[in-house]
């Protein structure tokens, strides 16, 4: 994910690099995506906005060697998932922190980014954010007890629905096209509900304008409602935040 940020935000801005392992940040430098750095420091010390890509095991080893060279006018922004900001604080107590959830879209400027801050943080720089992460897709500001809740549907959310498609491609193939043009027809038809999504009627509305009398449509419907599917779903998401509020009760307990 940290590499994705990289290239939609050196679009707008000057971004410098690190990773523990150089190649990565040097193979991003060679792509046109930002300056790599051979130390931390040089990478910190020029940047107003700090960007912690890192797996939430590794924020002790990272924190380590971050802390003692942040600034106290320079912002992070955590992207590990399950770690609230307090947990946070216990390893940058100086700093202006804000967490973040992007989700995969972000690689076509099409993600959902949710951001939330402490107490510290100025007015002016929650209203800069939105427009320096605009080239990533739609940002929004939640308040940081419905951070589990917005990664369960947004940034986990996306890899369910990518089930359901892949699941109505192989239906197609079941009924005798190929692969590839089951997966072409199928993503057509969720573009083009998606632009129905868009007249702000309600799903149940549109589902109704499509589902004729003793039609196709209702006898398909019949047999989702048969087999549980809009339950399956909804406690697919519900399994997602239930683990994401365990991560989060964890990193709060540890010292």
């Amino acid at each position: 994910m940290g590499g994705a940020l990289a290239k939609r935000l050196s679009q707008t801005n000057q971004i410098f690099l690190y990773n523990q392992h150089s190649n990565k940040a040097e193979q991003l430098a060679q792509a046109g995506y930002g300056k790599a750095c051979k130390e931390i420091k040089e990478a910190l010390t020029p940047a107003e906005m700090i960007i912690l890509a890192v797996k939430p095991q590794n924020l002790k080893q990272v924190a380590a060697l971050v802390k003692d060279e942040l600034q106290k006018s320079q912002m992070l922004v955590s992207l590990l998932a399950g770690t609230p900001i307090a947990a946070l604080r216990r390893y940058f107590p100086a700093a202006h922190i804000v967490r973040m959830m992007p989700n995969l879209a972000l690689t076509q400027g099409e993600g959902v980014i949710g951001l939330s801050s402490d107490d510290k943080l100025q007015e002016e720089s929650k209203e800069l954010l939105p427009k320096t992460f605009a080239t990533l897709g739609k940002v929004y500001w939640i308040p940081e007890e419905k951070m589990d809740a917005f990664t369960a549907l947004t940034s986990s959310g996306p890899a369910f629905f990518l089930m359901m498609v892949e699941a109505m491609v192989d239906a197609g193939i079941a009924m005798g096209f190929t692969a590839k043009d089951a997966q072409g027809f199928v993503c057509q038809m969720v573009q083009g509900s998606l632009a129905l999504l868009k007249t702000d009627k309600h799903p149940g509305e549109l589902k109704w304008q499509i589902a004729s009398p003793q039609g196709t449509t209702i006898a398909g419907i019949r047999k989702m409602e048969e087999l549980g599917l809009r339950g399956s779903i909804i406690n697919t998401f519900l399994a997602a935040y239930e683990y994401g509020c365990k991560l989060s009760s964890q990193s709060k307990e540890e010292k």
